[in-house]
This record gives structure tokens, sequence and C-alpha cells, in this order.
């Protein structure tokens, strides 16, 4: 009997365990940035556990410290 090789990674988001390959193999997405997300989702239906837009959702709620270009930046130095 031949071994097969099995892959696994961990979610990004909730660090949970995901087997990549296989008869056992796990739902996961995969983002630009290669990093590796669980989705748990029943077609026709709401996600039950969807890690990338969670992690989506985080990111866009955190403030960027860099102004935008062509914006007026006001130094706590000069007030």
């Amino acid at each position: 009997m031949k071994q097969k090789t099995i892959f696994s990674e961990q979610c990004n988001w909730c660090k949970t365990e995901l087997i990549l390959n296989g008869k056992e193999a796990d739902s996961y997405v995969v983002n630009a940035e290669h990093k590796h997300f669980c989705k748990i989702h029943t077609p026709g239906k709401e996600p039950e556990k969807d890690c990338m837009t969670e992690y989506v959702k985080d990111c866009k709620n955190k403030i960027s410290i860099i102004p935008k270009p062509n914006t007026i930046y006001k130094s706590p130095f000069w007030s």
C-alpha cells in the first residue's frame, strides 16, 4: 500500500489545524497574501464560520498611521 502525504496548515485567524488534501480535507480559503482561512459553509445558507471575512473586517477597522498622499498633515509639534 502506497503512503499518501497529507498537507496541513493552520488557520491564520483562529489557529485551527486545517487538512488541505485527502478524504478528510477541511474547507478553506487562501487569499492573495497566501494566508489560509477556514470556512465552514453549507450551500444556500450563511456560513457558520468564515474567518476570512472576519480578517478583512478587522483590517478595515484599523486606523492607518501613514497619511494619504495629497492631504494636509498637521504635526503635533507645530500646534
